[in-house]
Protein backbone atom coordinates (compact mmCIF):
# COMPACT_ATOMS: atom_id res chain seq x y z
CA UNK A 1 0.00 0.00 0.00
CA UNK A 2 1.44 3.10 -0.88
CA UNK A 3 0.97 6.23 1.59
CA UNK A 4 -0.14 9.50 -0.39
CA UNK A 5 -2.30 7.94 -3.22
CA UNK A 6 -3.23 4.34 -1.03
CA UNK A 7 -2.42 1.94 -4.06
CA UNK A 8 -2.25 -1.42 -3.51
CA UNK A 9 0.92 -3.59 -3.72
CA UNK A 10 -0.30 -7.34 -3.62
CA UNK A 11 2.10 -9.71 -1.56
CA UNK A 12 4.57 -12.01 -3.70
CA UNK A 13 2.34 -14.90 -4.37
CA UNK A 14 -0.71 -12.94 -4.37
CA UNK A 15 -3.46 -14.97 -6.58
CA UNK A 16 -4.81 -12.36 -9.11
CA UNK A 17 -2.09 -9.69 -8.62
CA UNK A 18 -2.66 -8.45 -11.48
CA UNK A 19 -6.44 -6.53 -10.57
CA UNK A 20 -5.02 -4.30 -7.74
CA UNK A 21 -2.31 -3.33 -10.01
CA UNK A 22 -4.85 -2.63 -13.17
CA UNK A 23 -7.09 -0.51 -10.59
CA UNK A 24 -3.69 1.37 -9.55
CA UNK A 25 -3.06 2.13 -13.43
CA UNK A 26 -6.64 3.97 -13.80
CA UNK A 27 -6.12 6.20 -11.28
CA UNK A 28 -2.32 7.53 -12.19
CA UNK A 29 -4.12 9.95 -14.90
CA UNK A 30 -6.36 11.87 -12.44
CA UNK A 31 -3.88 10.84 -8.96
CA UNK A 32 -0.73 12.70 -10.17
CA UNK A 33 -0.22 15.90 -11.41
CA UNK A 34 0.94 16.59 -15.24
CA UNK A 35 3.76 19.38 -15.41
CA UNK A 36 5.16 20.10 -18.49
CA UNK A 37 4.61 23.44 -20.51
CA UNK A 38 1.84 25.48 -21.73
CA UNK A 39 2.43 25.50 -25.16
CA UNK A 40 2.15 21.27 -24.67
CA UNK A 41 -1.05 21.17 -22.56
CA UNK A 42 -2.71 19.87 -25.49
CA UNK A 43 -0.71 16.68 -25.76
CA UNK A 44 -2.82 15.50 -22.28
CA UNK A 45 -5.98 13.94 -21.84
CA UNK A 46 -7.96 16.25 -19.59
CA UNK A 47 -9.67 13.43 -17.77
CA UNK A 48 -11.82 14.87 -14.76
CA UNK A 49 -10.07 15.63 -12.12
CA UNK A 50 -6.58 15.18 -13.80
CA UNK A 51 -4.73 18.28 -12.73
CA UNK A 52 -1.91 20.22 -14.72
CA UNK A 53 0.41 22.30 -13.91
CA UNK A 54 2.05 24.81 -16.49
CA UNK A 55 5.61 24.95 -15.16
CA UNK A 56 6.29 27.64 -17.43
CA UNK A 57 4.01 29.83 -17.00
CA UNK A 58 2.93 28.57 -13.42
CA UNK A 59 -0.70 28.25 -14.53
CA UNK A 60 -2.88 25.19 -13.08
CA UNK A 61 -6.06 23.95 -14.30
CA UNK A 62 -8.11 20.93 -13.57
CA UNK A 63 -9.39 18.84 -15.88
CA UNK A 64 -13.48 18.27 -17.05
CA UNK A 65 -13.73 15.30 -18.91
CA UNK A 66 -13.43 17.74 -22.35
CA UNK A 67 -11.02 20.50 -21.80
CA UNK A 68 -8.56 21.92 -19.32
CA UNK A 69 -10.00 24.58 -16.98
CA UNK A 70 -7.64 27.02 -15.47
CA UNK A 71 -7.74 27.14 -11.86
CA UNK A 72 -5.20 29.69 -10.48
CA UNK A 73 -1.41 30.37 -10.89
CA UNK A 74 1.52 29.63 -8.95
CA UNK A 75 4.00 31.73 -9.72
CA UNK A 76 7.56 32.15 -7.58
CA UNK A 77 7.34 35.37 -5.23
CA UNK A 78 9.93 37.73 -4.98
CA UNK A 79 10.00 37.30 -1.48
CA UNK A 80 8.63 35.20 1.57
CA UNK A 81 5.26 34.60 2.78
CA UNK A 82 4.70 34.80 6.48
CA UNK A 83 1.32 33.61 7.65
CA UNK A 84 1.62 34.08 11.52
CA UNK A 85 -0.25 36.77 14.23
CA UNK A 86 2.76 38.55 14.90
CA UNK A 87 4.58 41.01 12.34
CA UNK A 88 7.27 39.33 11.08
CA UNK A 89 11.14 40.17 12.73
CA UNK A 90 13.10 40.68 9.52
CA UNK A 91 11.07 41.63 7.02
CA UNK A 92 12.38 42.66 3.49
CA UNK A 93 11.04 43.96 -0.01
CA UNK A 94 8.98 41.87 -1.59
CA UNK A 95 7.34 39.83 1.71
CA UNK A 96 3.95 39.14 2.10
CA UNK A 97 2.87 38.62 5.61
CA UNK A 98 -0.94 37.26 6.24
CA UNK A 99 -1.86 38.69 9.79
CA UNK A 100 -3.87 35.31 10.85
CA UNK A 101 -4.39 37.04 14.24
Amino acid sequence: MTENHDYDTPAEGTVDWHVPLNRNFERIDTDVEIRDTDANRGDYQPKQGAKYHAVDTGAVYLGDGSAWRQIGSIKQLAGNVYVQASEPANPEENDVWIDTS
